[in-house]
């Protein structure tokens, strides 16, 4: 098998301990050649010292102020020299054939643009954090199978999008569709990217062999309303950017569905919610959603400029786009409360 450059790419903001776990794993990888890029989100940390003291073979780029996972990862690819882009969150630790397992698959079919990984919880090392992403009607997506065990997979297998989490992109496929969308900052960029590489005419796969652990929103906390904001208002972006027609119109029926879905999932106590609802007033919440619209209508007319932009250069049709999704969709249950 030929042996293209990789390169990897690594963002942080802070987490020195983490970071440096994570290079450790990236170190220890069976492939080459591959270049490590670390791009320090504004860290207040000496991240920095830790990676030029330890790791004298790393790119570092230090960034002034936090640009959030898009702009931190886009400015790590934009340096990358590699045929191929691995990233992977910095709270996350890959196994030793994390990229010759994703390489391996990639390099089997030019209409692969993403690869996906196998990715254990860190907090429960016997279930997933994800195996690929799915999508909800209205834009909304969570990790496939997160909270089961880990499957046996002999194959590839085909996923809607990938996790940004850990996962490889052929470099030409971002060059045809463009890089992470900056204005998202945190949350949703890489379902939005997943589903520009579908109108371009690629496909997402997992790679059987490629596992990492993540040790889950380390960086970001794993609720605050901050996500929720972020989450809330992406997720509508990622709609209106991406979705055929027969969806955008259906839309606001499966947001109301979507809240009385969260509604009952509070009142019975089921899904992550639980955690959430504790540590949140529901006027907080409130407050944070609305917030969350008013953002969202601020970015409609840029996110609509986006939209007749990705739809000029399309590899296939609104049809072919809506059964891809349908294909891929899950349940408004699976996405708030999980499946078992």
């Amino acid at each position: 098998m030929e042996h293209p450059l990789v390169s990897v790419v690594v963002v942080c903001c802070n987490g020195l301990e983490i970071t440096r776990q994570c290079l450790a794993g990236l170190f220890n990888q069976d492939y080459n050649p591959r270049e490590i890029i670390v791009v320090d989100n504004g860290s207040q940390e000496d991240v920095q010292g830790m990676v030029t003291g330890g790791y004298p073979q790393v790119r570092f780029i230090r960034m002034e102020r936090n640009l959030g996972f898009a702009g931190g990862y886009n400015r790590g690819i934009e340096a990358a020299h590699g045929k191929y882009i691995a990233i992977i969150n910095n709270d996350a630790i890959a196994s030793t054939q994390w990229l010759s397992s994703l390489i391996k698959v990639a390099e089997e079919d030019a209409k692969i643009g993403a690869v996906a990984s196998v990715i254990r919880d860190g907090n429960r090392p016997k279930v997933l954090d994800s195996c690929g992403v799915g999508i909800a009607l209205d834009g909304m997506s969570r990790q496939l199978m997160r909270g089961q065990a880990p499957p046996v997979l002999t194959a590839p297998k085909e996923v809607l999008v990938p996790s940004g989490c850990a996962c490889l992109f052929r470099a030409d496929a971002l060059e045809a569709v463009g890089l992470f969308d900056e204005s998202f900052f945190a949350y949703c960029e890489d379902t939005d990217l997943g589903l520009r590489l579908r109108w371009a005419g690629f496909k997402t796969v997992v790679a059987p062999g490629a596992q990492v652990t993540h040790h889950y929103s380390m960086t970001t906390g794993k609720y605050s309303l901050q996500k929720v904001f972020w989450v809330e208002r992406n997720h509508l972006l990622v709609a209106l950017k991406n979705f055929p027609p027969a969806l955008l119109v259906i839309l606001p029926f499966v947001t109301i569905w979507r809240y009385l879905v969260q509604l009952f999932a509070i009142i019975t106590r089921s899904g992550d919610l639980i955690e959430f609802s504790a540590q949140s007033n529901s006027f907080q919440v409130v407050a944070t959603i609305v917030k969350a619209y008013i953002s969202f209508l601020a970015l409609t007319p840029l996110m609509l400029r986006e939209r007749r932009l990705l739809l000029s250069k399309r590899a296939i049709s609104n049809f072919q786009m809506l059964r891809i999704i349908l294909a891929h969709r899950m349940s408004m249950v699976e996405i708030i409360i999980g499946s078992k």
